[in-house]
């Protein structure tokens, strides 16, 4: 299943969150989540299988004994198992919603093969560095179209493929 959706719900006192329903499914009854330590702290959720396909992915990737234990921390330390109740909610962990910076809000992100949870602050930045990045790739393309179109125009090439 494909994860597609942007949904915002809130934490109750018990740190419950209704999951959206167009994720539950994919999710499966038990599914993993973990705290993904990044510039934009956020929890993932996958089901078991496309957790194990992940990890194992990145394991292949890992060209020595270190990098293969950050593999494993990554996609361990913080990790948990977790179900939804008959209301659709999933208790997380205090520990890892303290550390990706979620307090009362959440937003949910379908990305394809997984579902992520941002806090609304760092779902905004995320955003923000999305555009900025796409600026700035549009903005070096444009530079180097106008050097091609330089050298076109004094001959240095024949076909600028512009």
């Amino acid at each position: 299943m494909m994860f597609i959706g942007t949904y915002e719900h809130n934490l109750d006192g018990k740190n419950r969150v209704i999951l959206p329903a167009k994720f539950r499914k994919g999710l499966g009854d038990e599914f993993v989540y973990k705290l993904h330590a990044s510039k934009y702290p956020s929890i993932q959720l996958f089901n078991a299988e496309e957790f194990e396909k992940t990890r194992d992915e990145a394991l292949l990737r890992a060209r020595s004994p270190i990098e293969k234990r950050n593999v494993l921390a990554e996609f361990h330390l913080g990790a948990d198992t977790a179900s939804c109740d008959s209301q659709g909610r999933v208790v997380l962990s205090q520990l890892v919603t303290e550390s990706a910076e979620i307090e009362k809000t959440c937003i949910f992100i379908g990305f394809g093969d997984y579902v992520e949870v941002m806090s609304p602050a760092n779902y905004r930045k995320y955003l923000a560095s999305i555009t900025e990045s796409n600026a700035a790739d549009e903005q070096a393309l444009e530079d180097e179209k106008n050097v091609y179109r330089k050298y076109q125009a004094e001959g240095k090439f024949l076909n600028a493929g512009i």
